[in-house]
């Protein structure tokens, strides 16, 4: 069975529309779903957040074990909780990465080294997202037109919703084909 960990990005907690989504999608697969909040502390771009985020993560990924033993997670992280892409890689685990961090270059190996399927999710407004890097990865890509990086494309209200339907109908094919 499916569980999810929905990791969140800096300022983008799970129940921001692009989690809250996700977090919508494994509900309808009845997945178990653990959440990861927090508070980053100032400074810590600038000294590395991969252990930081790895933390996270691994405690969610224990938190799943003890609680059903057998489930096979899946992580949907956003931005900044694209730095557990290391820790998915290590143990070959599914991944949706909402807006990436493909600037580094550490994320996109780490993405690209992984053996389980990911879907990377990014605008072409958005200074993180490199199409380029998405594409070499292997990996499933839905890059939304014009949107900035909360997946917003310019104009109106209608353009933001449609593209937030795109995203979650593609996350709900990508979660189908793990069950």
């Amino acid at each position: 069975m499916t569980a999810g960990i929905i990791v969140p990005g800096r300022g983008y907690g799970p129940q921001a529309p692009l989690l809250h989504l996700a977090g919508e999608a494994l509900t309808d697969l009845s997945a178990t779903i653990e959440t990861i909040t927090w508070t980053v502390p100032d400074g810590l771009l600038d000294i590395g957040p991969e252990p930081f985020v790895r933390a996270h993560v691994s405690a969610a990924l224990h938190r799943l074990a003890d609680a059903e033993p057998g489930l096979r997670p899946v992580i949907i992280g956003k931005s900044l909780g694209t730095y557990a892409a290391g820790l998915a890689a290590e143990r070959q685990l599914p991944a949706i990465w909402l807006t990436p961090l493909l600037y580094d270059d550490a994320v996109t190996k780490a993405i690209a080294r992984n053996p389980a399927p990911a879907l990377l999710v990014g605008g072409t407004r958005d200074r993180t997202w490199v199409s380029d890097a998405a594409a070499r990865t292997g990996k499933t890509v839905l890059s939304i037109e014009g949107a900035n990086h909360d997946l917003r494309p310019p104009g109106p209200l209608r353009a933001y919703t449609e593209a937030l339907g795109a995203v979650g109908t593609e996350m709900e094919r990508f979660l189908s084909q793990l069950t």
